[in-house]
Formats: structure tokens, C-alpha cells, sequence
């Protein structure tokens, strides 16, 4: 049975649903891009709040993830024991550059993920690379905001394809990107690892601004059916 990964965007909407058994909650800035970072303060907070919940967190946009910059920040949500962390791939040739990275850091406890685009960067050649960087785990998003789903821009076979690639050499696998609630039933019983929503759990969908503990409870009851 797929998971459920549900992205907040601050303290204050964490402190919403942490009693509604979802499976990673997810720290995203919303209004910065697909992978904003929430910044370090936030960071050093949540696993004290969250003490017993699995938490992810996107590290940001930058193309090149092999900077001092970012790295501080890695470390930041490394130190406070943060289960997941997610790193984008912008550019495939920028591949090298994840490899530095990953050789660098001593994750410990922490996962990294890789964040694939559906409307970006998706391109089933490269799955096995990301996995030989040293990658835990791979995901799928969308890059635009605009309501188009992953399922809008990827056929159905190439996403089943994906996954036997990621599951088969024992990677956690995820897949989110404007997801709406009609599609848990095409996606679930997909072997994956978590299915991630944002925009679905909002008052206003295309907005993504507040979350609705209604919508959440939604989503949480179709996934979990």
C-alpha cells in the first residue's frame, strides 16, 4: 500500500495534521518554485514538534546542489535527524555535481532523494544513473505549478517503468506532481512507496495556500482504502 506524503509549508500547518496519521510530512517553501527550502529556524523546530512522525524536507532549486550554501543546509537537516531530504535534478548534465555531492556528505540516519520533473527533466535513460550516485530514493514531481498532474504529462506505462527500474534495486520510490484525488486509485496499487500532494490538500487547489484538514482527510481515506 503507497503512503502518504503530505507537503506543509510551515509550523503552524504541521501542527494541523500531526494527529491525522500521515505518513511523511513534508517541509516545502510553496510560494518558492517546486523544491523551495523553509529555511534552518524551521528546520531546528520540527523534530521536537514531530518527535515521532517521519518528516521530509526539499533543499531548494538550485541546479547546481554542490555549493557551500547548500551544503550547510544539508547538514542543518542532518543534525536534526530528518528522515528524508529531497534534492532536485535540473539538468541531467549536472549529474556529476549530485555525485560530488553525495560522495561528500555523510548522511547518517537521513535519506537523500532524488527529484525527477515530469514536465522537465523526466527521462527513463537516466534512473539507473541517479540510482549508481548513491541516491536513496527517486520521485517524480511536476516543475510547473500550472494544474497539469504527472499523470497529464506521463503515459502510464513509462510511470509503471519507473517504478520496476527504482523498486527493483530496493530504492525507496515516490510519486507527487499536482496529483488530484481521482488519480489514488490509478496510482496505488502501483508499487510505490508514497504518493505526495500539496495543492489537493488546499482550500483552493490551484492556490496552494492554506492547507484544509478536511481536504486532508480526504486524501488520507482514498489512499488508505
Amino acid at each position: 500500500m503507497a503512503g502518504f506524503l503530505a507537503s506543509v509549508k510551515n509550523i503552524e500547518e504541521a501542527k494541523k495534521i500531526r494527529m491525522l496519521g500521515i505518513d511523511i510530512v513534508d517541509f516545502k517553501k510553496v510560494d518558492d518554485g517546486p523544491l523551495g527550502f523553509v529555511g534552518t529556524n524551521i528546520i531546528k523546530k520540527v523534530r521536537n514538534l514531530l518527535c515521532d512522525q517521519v518528516i521530509s524536507v526539499t533543499m531548494g532549486n538550485d541546479s547546481n546542489p554542490y555549493n557551500r550554501n547548500y551544503i550547510d543546509n544539508i547538514n542543518v537537516v542532518i543534525e536534526n535527524k530528518i528522515e528524508y531530504l529531497k534534492i532536485g535534478l535540473f539538468d541531467s548534465t549536472d549529474i556529476n555535481k549530485h555525485e560530488k555531492l553525495i560522495e561528500e556528505i555523510n548522511f547518517l540516519g537521513t535519506k537523500p532523494i532524488c527529484v525527477i520533473f515530469a514536465d522537465y527533466s523526466f527521462d527513463l535513460s537516466i534512473i539507473q544513473t541517479i540510482i549508481d550516485v548513491g541516491y536513496k530514493g527517486i520521485m517524480i514531481d511536476t516543475f510547473h505549478k500550472n494544474s497539469k498532474s504527472t499523470l497529464d504529462l506521463i503515459n502510464k506505462k513509462d510511470i509503471k517503468k519507473f517504478v520496476e527500474i527504482v523498486k527493483r534495486n530496493n530504492l525507496i520510490c515516490g510519486l507527487s506532481g499536482s496529483l488530484k484525488l481521482h488519480h489514488i486509485s490509478e496510482l496505488k496499487n502501483i508499487d510505490v512507496d508514497f504518493l505526495g500532494f500539496r495543492g489537493q490538500l488546499c482550500s483552493e487547489v490551484n492556490s496552494r495556500e492554506s492547507i484544509n484538514i478536511n481536504k486532508v482527510t480526504e486524501v488520507y481515506k482514498e489512499i488508505k482504502s
